[in-house]
């Protein structure tokens, strides 16, 4: 007899599979997004899940490819290609071509997982396309936040030196320094849902902050800590746009400030208090021999070396030959990681593909002002979440490796979700209008 856990994760894997195929191919973009951050084959009830279903990744595709081909008529969108598409095609073939300049001797997984990614991309873009369909997703996101946050309250992963260290959390992002990052972006999301919903919405909203802040804070994560400081002062900076929500904006990060200190203890503050140590820019003693300085040096000294990159996956294999303290240790700084594996040809598109994510929210504001009804003011509010949530992210990302990570290129294109919900809504504007 199966848990009642495993049987509601194979209803609504099979809900999921089914409804994409028959009714709507989003419905397999949401049951990917959930599941890979869930991640059910972590989890005890996951080892019940036959080994078909364990691989929701490729079947959620299969489905949800089968629908657009079904449902080809539901998808509403005015450009193919965006440029935030066409950027993360060139990274992609960067990342391919790694594969001839770099000096490893085979392919690394990465390079697959990575195809897989831009294709499933490629199929989000073209479906979350509306206003609605863009609720849709953070609403899974949190969700599927809260739910982690929970198991994480309840004892669930291990732990080392009274933090959590693995075993909650999606299979890119399991670990705690990961999974600090991806609570720190949702916090900004669920507080714009909060600032605009009704009572029973900001309900929700709140009691998902209250886990998925506790699980942050279980974590100790300095550098998510840092992101998360980092993200509180540009809320600041980026309200100032939002005049009729700023004192609201203020007012909610004070709450949330004094929540996060009530739900804290001496020995998170503890931690913070050594961020000067291993986690950040400044490690030169004590454990500095695996500290992140030491790991940073020898990516720079990599990249002099090999200006197109070692390769994907090489970082680990030639690390030791410049700094023989840290043989396979990784460099625990997304940016050089990318620099020492990619080339500065991958850094060149990583950055553009930043700073495109940032125009295309400034774009999505400019955009937003025409609609009809006051209806800008949502879309200023998911732009400015979206800034927050990706300089929290990018952050946190100087103190992990990102490069390869699924979330990482998820949270780039929100923005380009945005923008395609708020051209769509202007194009059905001017047809009413018409």
């Amino acid at each position: 007899m199966l848990p009642l856990k495993t049987l509601l994760y194979l209803f609504l894997f099979g809900l999921a599979v089914f409804g994409a195929v028959l009714y709507h191919p989003l419905l397999g973009i949401y049951a990917y997004l959930g599941t890979y951050n869930i991640n059910p084959v972590s989890h005890w009830w996951g080892n019940y899940v036959p080994d078909f279903a364990s691989r929701y990744s490729l079947i959620l595709v299969l489905a949800t490819t089968a629908g657009v081909i079904l449902h080809n008529y539901k998808l509403k969108f005015e450009n193919f290609l965006e440029r935030q598409e066409v950027l993360l095609l060139l990274f992609l073939a960067i990342i391919w071509f790694s594969v001839l300049v770099g000096q490893g001797a085979g392919t690394d997984y990465n390079v697959y997982k990575m195809s897989k990614l831009v294709f499933v991309l490629f199929l989000a873009s073209h479906l979350i396309t509306s206003f609605r369909s863009y609720e849709g997703m953070l609403w899974v996101l949190i969700i599927a936040g809260f739910y982690l946050g929970y198991e994480m309250f309840l004892g669930s992963g291990s732990f080392r030196g009274g933090r959590f260290d693995v075993g909650v959390g999606g299979s890119d992002f399991a670990e705690g320094n990961f999974l600090a990052a991806h609570f720190a972006f949702l916090l900004p999301l669920i507080g714009v849902l909060f600032l605009k919903g009704d009572r029973r919405i900001k309900g929700v909203c709140l009691f998902s902050a209250v886990f998925i802040l506790n699980a942050f804070i279980i974590t100790r994560s300095r550098g998510a800590f840092l992101g998360l400081a980092v993200g509180m002062v540009a809320a600041l900076f980026f309200s100032n746009r939002l005049k009729e929500y700023r004192k609201k904006i203020v007012f909610l990060m004070i709450v949330g400030g004094l929540g996060a200190v009530f739900l804290t203890d001496p020995g998170f503050w503890g931690r913070m208090s050594t961020i000067q140590g291993e986690d950040t820019l400044i490690s030169t003693s004590g454990t500095s021999v695996e500290g992140r300085l030491t790991a940073w040096r020898a990516a720079w000294a990599m990249f002099q070396d090999h200006p197109l990159g070692v390769g994907v996956g090489e970082f680990f294999r030639f690390v030791g030959r410049y700094e023989p303290t840290i043989p396979g240790k990784d460099t625990h700084n997304t940016y050089l990681r990318c620099l020492a594996e990619l080339g500065f040809q991958g850094f060149i598109l990583l950055m553009l593909l930043i700073g495109n994510a940032f125009l295309t929210l400034r774009n999505v504001d400019r955009a937003a002002l025409n609609l009809p009804g006051g209806r800008h003011h949502d879309y200023h509010l998911h732009a400015f979440a979206l800034k927050i949530a990706l300089v929290i992210y990018l952050c946190a990302a100087m103190f992990i490796t990102s490069v390869y990570i699924e979330e990482f290129y998820w949270l780039l294109f929100m923005p380009l979700f945005l923008k395609r919900a708020v051209q769509n809504e202007l194009r059905e504007a001017e047809s009413a209008r018409a």
